[in-house]
């Protein structure tokens, strides 16, 4: 079976970000509303945490270390 090369982690890892983001978004602005999301940021942070343990081990150990640093880097921002 191929291993994720850091083009492809790079490529997913954003993918996990961008949903994260905009789940956060939604649970915001549904407060904001008066109204609760069936499924919370907090459950999908953790799903997302899931799917990257999995995700690690089939990626390359280069791929790893690419997406721990660019995790790394996106947590500054948030």
């Amino acid at each position: 079976m191929k291993k994720f090369n850091v083009k492809d982690r790079v490529f997913l890892d954003e993918a996990i970000n961008s949903f994260l983001r905009e789940s956060k978004r939604f649970e915001e602005e549904s407060e904001l509303l008066g109204k609760r999301p069936i499924i919370t940021y907090e459950y999908w942070k953790m799903m997302a945490k899931d799917v990257q343990d999995k995700l690690e081990a089939f990626s390359t150990q280069k791929a790893n270390r690419q997406s721990k640093m660019y995790n790394e880097e996106i947590k500054q921002y948030e």
